[in-house]
């Protein structure tokens, strides 16, 4: 383990955000390496949703294992992609953006996958790629052109559609 990824999580409150799962991906962010952390508690609801069991009230505390998460794949990623947002509270946005900031502060970058249909809303401007938009199947994921899903990169503090990049 790196001893140097030793910082506190100093969130107050109970349990906020809950992961499923997480693990090595190439497929989130094009050309990176992304640590990707599933979010329970999505109140999307999109019809045949790939991954459901998010839904549900599932998975360990974030906060509790957000450093050891870190300590696991930081040699491995470029960017750590979370996939969903919980259920959307105030304090949860501010519980991710908080991890975003230390993710910043290690030297790599961060992602979120909100999967609503929204502009990019003012608390996401801390991440440097966003994805937003709900999974429609008749219109397809990210590598469908049709798709109504979009992921932006954040360059000079402006955010530019790069959906185009899953397009083969």
């Amino acid at each position: 383990m790196c001893s140097f990824l030793n910082f506190a999580i100093i969130l107050v409150g109970g349990v906020m955000l809950l992961y499923a799962t997480s693990g090595i991906s190439e497929l989130e962010i094009p050309n990176k390496k992304s640590l990707v952390i599933y979010i329970s508690e999505c109140k999307n609801n999109c019809k045949n949703c790939h991954t459901p069991y998010l839904h549900e009230k599932y998975g360990d505390s974030l906060k509790e294992n957000f450093n050891l998460l870190l300590n696991l794949y930081f040699n491995y990623l470029d960017v750590v992609c979370f996939m969903g947002e919980g259920k959307n509270t105030k304090e949860e946005k501010e519980e991710l953006k908080y991890y975003c900031n230390i993710i910043h502060d290690l030297g790599k970058e961060s992602a979120l996958y909100s999967g609503r249909d929204v502009d990019i809303e003012e608390w996401m401007n801390c991440f440097d790629y966003v994805k937003v938009g709900s999974y429609q199947e008749n219109k397809g994921s990210l590598s469908n052109r049709n798709t109504n899903q979009k992921l932006y990169k954040k360059e000079n503090n402006k955010y530019k559609d790069i959906t185009y990049l899953f397009w083969k």
